[in-house]
């Protein structure tokens, strides 16, 4: 029997949830995919948090004629942006409160044999098992022809299709040039809105006049506000706030932060959460707040019809798409009677 640290994510990127939720690890990147078939039936894992704390401890099991695998689960192969396909399933056993550690160290997944983790993975161990659900239900691409027949139907010009294909292949391209040949850490929010967001807004029909870069809010400044029209120095007038992070950043905090900035913005209908080619939409409630989970998300370099973490609750690319409209929204806001709300004019 081996025992084996493996990482609970990264920054913006948490994985214990879904670790847990479906009685699974998984990794990402060649090294770390390789390093996971070497996990046996019987093997422990310790799952860390940081370099200071172990949040559970399992043991790998036989599950459906297998212990592992790698590539072939369609859903990890975008888990909010990320490549994690290798895995291996495994029984958790979850304490009340993180266990204190020593002898950590930076990786995502390697083999120790360190006593004092070996004695807190039979504390552990010795509690009850985590029930697992079931893995998501497969979804299917969305290609270019849905897109932008679904885009034309919420109000794009015909004529315009061409420059929205045109975005989406330079958004592509770059979004996969950094992914495969940068530092993910070098490419930082201002890169991800410069080159990334603000193009694909600009194709969908929004106007330069329309966007506002940094707007100041409760609790420090929106990366990009939305207007219905020009804007005209009313910061409650925006209809979308959108929150861009850097490349190397999942979703998995942002949502707190926009919904944070979301309260000086009374007009606001719609937030958005992105990284440059993975974005997810929160919608207002009839109750004035907004929701907690996703309507919908999208991964621009490989559109889904729903999202494959949550495929039953949250839909895909066309529901974003739908929100990053400038036709939709507006006529969302003047629906409710928010404000002096015109709508602009479709391209």
């Amino acid at each position: 029997m081996a025992m084996w640290i493996i990482s609970a994510g990264a920054e913006g990127r948490d994985y214990t949830e879904y670790f847990q939720r479906f009685g699974m690890a998984f990794v990402g990147g060649a090294p770390q995919r390789a390093t996971m078939k070497q996990v046996k039936v019987g093997d422990v894992i310790l799952l860390k948090r940081g370099l200071t704390e172990i949040v559970a401890a399992g043991t790998v099991v036989d599950r459906n004629g297998g212990h592992s695998g790698d590539g072939d689960k369609e859903w990890l192969r975008d888990f909010d942006g990320w490549d994690l396909a290798g895995y291996c399933y495994v029984d958790w056993h979850v304490p009340a409160t993180p266990e204190p550690a020593t002898g950590l160290r930076m990786g995502t997944i390697y083999q120790t044999s360190q006593p004092q983790l070996m004695v807190i993975a039979q504390k552990i161990l010795s509690g009850p098992s985590q029930p697992f659900q079931n893995e998501p239900t497969p979804t299917k691409t969305v290609d270019d022809n849905a897109l932008l027949g679904f885009l034309i139907q919420q109000g794009l010009r015909v004529a315009a299709a061409d420059e929205v294909t045109e975005a989406l292949r330079r958004i592509r391209l770059l979004a996969q040039y950094y992914y495969d040949n940068w530092k993910w850490q070098d490419i930082r929010e201002h890169e991800t809105r410069t080159f990334l967001v603000i193009p694909l807004l600009l194709a969908l029909g929004w106007a330069e006049q329309q966007l506002k870069i940094e707007m100041p809010a409760a609790g420090g400044r929106v990366d990009i506000a939305c207007y219905p029209v020009a804007f005209k120095g009313i910061n409650a007038e925006a209809i979308v706030l959108i929150e861009t992070k850097g490349f190397a950043s999942g979703l998995h905090y942002a949502p707190e932060q926009a919904h944070g900035y979301a309260k000086s913005f009374s007009n606001c209908q719609v937030l958005l959460v992105t990284n440059g080619y993975c974005y997810k939409t929160y919608l207002r409630t009839g109750e004035g707040t907004f929701s907690t989970q996703p309507s919908g998300y999208l991964n621009i370099i490989k559109p889904r019809d729903r999202y494959p973490l949550e495929p039953e609750h949250v839909a895909g690319a066309l529901e974003v798409l739908k929100w990053l409209m400038p036709t939709t929204v507006t006529l969302q806001a003047r629906a409710l009677g928010l404000g002096q709300v015109t709508a602009p004019k479709s391209r």
